[in-house]
């Protein structure tokens, strides 16, 4: 008599939810198809709408395989929180490698495994999770629950948040901007908070409501989750949590970022992320105060950071002034040329288009009246700019023996201006537009 496959276990009833700091399981297979990615038209095509491939193209990706096993150690994406990853073993074969697994979906109730590799129903396997990953986003995800706590007995409800990919910042949106004495309030309580070393469960009460749960949940067949921190807070989640405060360590918070207009973000790290964060900030700060011979304290770095920008500043001024004498001074260079010819050329490897259109203002009452004058940019390997102004015909001329002689120049305009971009000047290529330009006059 054959053995009924098991029934599998929905999400909010997973093993890594029941304990998440479980770190392998052993499960079997109960369902294993062909994932094929669902069909997108039209010019909106999202991201996450692609499934695992994201980004890249699913006609040339490599096949997956949607697994659902009889319960799982590994989390699908939830709550604010990313993927596990993980590794699938079967364990019917002594030389059996582990497959790897970098995602995990939630499907309604199901819990769907990525997986390169098929799995025959029944197979017996060992799931093994990347637990450094995993004890990184709890670390994030429960130290953002005690940051929304704190925050919301000082009227800063949390609108929504993000957790960072590793190494990088996670943010909570407030409808308004903390000032900086509330931030240091805040950053303080939190890690009071984790001093008291709350201890952190999950409650799972028969008829338990929810607000925030997906649409695509079974709130009648599923499992509604509170996480409770102490007398702190209880709030509705999925995700997988520390135990206690204090496995969080530590949360820093960072910079403020205004959205939509009176929104705020407030940016912020946990735990070993916000250490590590802060011993590479340290290190940083030492070599910027090396480089500036200055003290290592941030206030010592601050003010010479300042010094510097002030005097980059001053420079830029003094440089602006002297490329505008030195348009002044290519200006009346080619008045001369045009009181003897129709035609002049001006040529500058590195200033830009800028000095471009500071000698344009120094000849823009002499190309009224006669002439037409081809200014460049640029040199040999580099990108650069071509500005033609002057007498309609003689512009029209020039800028098609533009197009003829420089093979990368785009560029457009009518009347008496056309203007262009260089994507890279070819040897030769400049000479020529020099004595094409000059032996018009």
């Amino acid at each position: 008599m054959a053995v009924a496959a098991p029934v599998p276990t929905i999400v909010g009833a997973l093993s890594c939810q029941k304990d998440s700091y479980l770190q392998t399981l052993e499960t079997e297979v109960v369902s294993c198809t062909e994932y094929v990615p669902p069909q997108t038209s039209g010019k909106s095509k999202s991201k996450k709408a692609l499934g695992p491939e994201k980004a890249s193209d699913a006609s040339t990706s490599p096949k997956l395989w949607l697994i659902e096993f009889a319960d799982s150690v590994l989390f699908p994406e939830g709550g604010g929180q990313p993927t596990d990853h993980g590794s699938i073993t079967t364990l019917n074969s002594e030389a059996a490698s582990p497959i790897p697994i970098t995602n995990i979906e939630r499907h309604g109730l199901r819990c769907m495994h990525f997986s390169p590799v098929p799995l025959d129903p029944g197979t017996p396997v060992r799931q093994d999770v990347d637990f450094a990953r995993r004890w990184d986003h709890m670390q994030q995800h429960t130290g953002q629950h005690v940051l929304s706590a704190i925050m919301d007995t000082m009227a800063l409800s949390t609108l929504g948040w993000g957790m960072g990919a590793a190494s990088e910042t996670n943010y909570v949106e407030l409808a308004r901007k903390p000032s900086a004495e509330e931030i240091r309030t805040i950053q303080n309580r939190c890690n009071e908070t984790i001093r008291k070393n709350m201890a952190i469960t999950v409650e799972t009460a028969d008829g338990a409501k929810a607000d925030s749960l997906p649409d695509d949940y079974d709130r009648e067949k599923g499992v509604v989750r509170f996480i409770r921190i102490g007398d702190l807070d209880h709030n509705a989640c999925c995700g997988t949590h520390l135990q206690q405060t204090a496995h969080i360590d530590v949360i820093l918070l960072h910079h403020t970022q205004t959205v939509r207009s009176t929104n705020c973000k407030l940016f912020f790290t946990a735990g070993d992320r916000a250490i590590d964060m802060a011993a590479s900030s340290i290190t940083s700060l030492r070599h910027i105060a090396v480089s500036l011979s200055s003290g290592s304290a941030p206030a010592a770095v601050e003010s010479s950071v300042q010094r510097l920008s002030d005097s980059a500043a001053d420079a830029r001024k003094k440089e602006k002034k002297l490329l505008a004498d030195i348009a002044k001074y290519e200006g009346d260079r080619i008045k001369a040329v045009l009181e003897t010819g129709k035609t002049a050329w001006s040529h500058r490897a590195s200033d830009g288009l800028d000095f471009i259109n500071l000698v344009v203002f120094e000849i823009r009452e002499v190309v009224k009246e006669r002439g037409v004058v081809v200014l460049a940019t640029g040199e040999v390997k580099t990108a650069g700019s071509i500005v033609i102004v002057g007498e309609k015909g003689l512009v029209e001329s020039l800028s098609a023996k533009v197009r003829e002689i420089v093979s990368s120049a785009k560029g457009g305009g009518k009347g008496e201006k056309w203007q262009g971009k260089v994507t890279e000047w070819k040897k030769g290529e400049l000479e020529a537009l020099r004595e094409a330009v000059e032996g018009q006059r």
